[in-house]
């Protein structure tokens, strides 16, 4: 039997931390579907824009991308133009001695000999086993105008220099980045560890689209940050991550689309964070303990109207949200659903859940939707405490809905608990309703707490 019990309170409330079980749902997992119907402009294949089956937590909201001049109208200055003719040497237009262009078949390396000036790049054509590398530590422009560049043997961009990349989507272009299945003849002491790779922090922006295919490793890897403000991004397929930065990750605006084995988003160093402060993200991750967004760090979602944030994992063991910190959600709408259950694979075993995170949750605002329906998924998993002041927020899951080992503080907002087999709100600590914070939650046999 499942027990209701709503709770609206002006007086502050401490509570013995205990609960019960209940219930049943389900949904269909959404995943991606690509259309290569599409072509781009000046030759580039890509996919018609990476679409995906609408199946909760998934639709068609907060895709906004905000139009950015065409090339002409960019007044770019120290051009270089890189040309891909489909199988031919690609048309080299190159004006600076500064810069050396070396070509075999359809592979172009440039090396900059300067680093005082900053040299920009305007990719187009196709290149059906080609690639380009990029030498030289200074900062450097890529604009993609309708390029698609396939690599079976490494990267399909590869920069070696640990300055700032700025990589323009040019306004109304489909660009597309594929790699193969097998590396070979990368020089010792360089890295390779994606279809697109950069030493130096990558950042992205402009109201084109650019798809990545990674069947090695990671779409996108970046040693240093990544960035994007606008354009839209669409990780088809991924053997490993998404998008994986050892440093920073910052969602500005724009769009962001995954689909993946391991990780969609990943921020590897704990003194660097993930930050979403606008755009979309939509991911998708079906590996064993594979999450949405990880981060060694803290994981920021800050209030904006046009933050949307939608998850979807179905590997054993993996969290839509996994922090090794703390996590602040202060805005923005965010959807999350699991569907897989506990993996036992030594040495480290792991439960799925809707959030996990080794510090505090904050709640300060927006809709936080979570649905774990996999067999003893939960819904938020902290090891520190949670506050939650204002917003929306509705969990149901199969396990504990809300597992604090902490505290548990609402003071605001309305927060809905469901679990179907275990504790609604499960925690170590006090449980405090104050203010105008409104609680419901769902036990199987009546067991709330409450």
């Amino acid at each position: 039997m499942l027990f209701a019990f709503a709770i609206t309170l002006g007086l502050a409330m401490f509570l013995s931390c205990s609960s019960g079980s209940g219930g049943d749902d389900s949904d269909g997992r959404g995943t991606w579907g690509v259309n290569n119907s599409g072509n781009s402009n000046n030759g580039g294949n890509s996919s018609n824009g990476g679409d995906i089956n609408l199946q909760w937590p998934f639709d068609s909201s907060g895709e906004i991308l905000q139009q950015t001049p065409e090339l002409e109208g960019l007044n770019l200055q120290n051009v270089i133009k890189i040309e891909y003719k489909s199988g031919n040497a690609p048309v080299i237009t190159n004006a600076f001695s500064e810069v050396s262009i070396n070509l075999t078949g359809e592979n172009v390396v440039v090396r900059i000999n300067t680093s005082e000036t900053e040299y920009n790049f305007v990719l187009s054509g196709a290149a059906s086993n080609g690639s380009l590398k990029i030498y030289g530590d200074v900062r450097k422009g890529l604009y993609l105008n309708g390029v698609s560049i396939t690599n079976s043997t490494g990267p399909a961009i590869n920069i070696q220099g640990g300055k700032r990349a700025f990589v323009h989507l040019l306004n109304g272009t489909q660009n597309l980045l594929a790699d193969g299945p097998n590396y070979s003849n990368i020089p010792s002491g360089e890295q390779a560890k994606g279809t697109f790779f950069s030493e130096g922090k990558l950042l992205f922006d402009g109201s084109g689209s650019l798809e990545v295919k990674a069947k090695k490793n990671h779409a996108i890897a970046v040693d240093n940050d990544f960035e994007i403000r606008n354009g839209k991004i669409i990780v088809s397929e991924a053997a490993n991550d998404g998008i994986h930065a050892n440093d920073m990750i910052e969602v500005k605006g724009g769009v962001l689309k995954i689909a993946s084995t391991g990780d969609a988003i990943q921020s590897e160093n704990g003194y660097s964070a993930v930050k979403i402060t606008g755009g979309k993200i939509a991911a998708t991750t079906t590996g064993k303990k594979s999450h949405g967004i990880t981060s060694e760090g803290p994981i920021i979602i800050k209030d904006s109207a046009n933050t949307v944030v939608q998850i979807s994992v179905s590997g054993n063991g993996s969290k839509g949200i996994l922090s090794r910190n703390y996590v602040d959600l202060l805005g923005g709408k965010v959807s999350i659903k699991t569907s897989g259950t506990r993996d036992i694979t030594p040495p480290d075993t792991s439960t799925a859940a809707g959030i996990k995170l080794a510090a505090d949750l904050s709640i300060k605002g927006g809709e936080l939707t979570i649905k774990s329906l996999g067999d003893k998924a939960k819904g938020i998993n902290t090891d520190g405490n949670a506050t939650i002041s204002a917003g929306n927020v509705n969990i149901d899951a199969d396990d504990d809905g809300m597992k604090v080992h902490g505290n548990l503080k609402i003071e605001g907002g309305t927060v809905y608990v469901k679990s179907r087999k275990k504790n609604a709100i499960d925690c170590d600590g006090k449980k405090e309703v104050t203010g105008s914070g409104k609680l419901t939650v769902v036990d199987k046999g009546g067991a709330s707490g409450f």
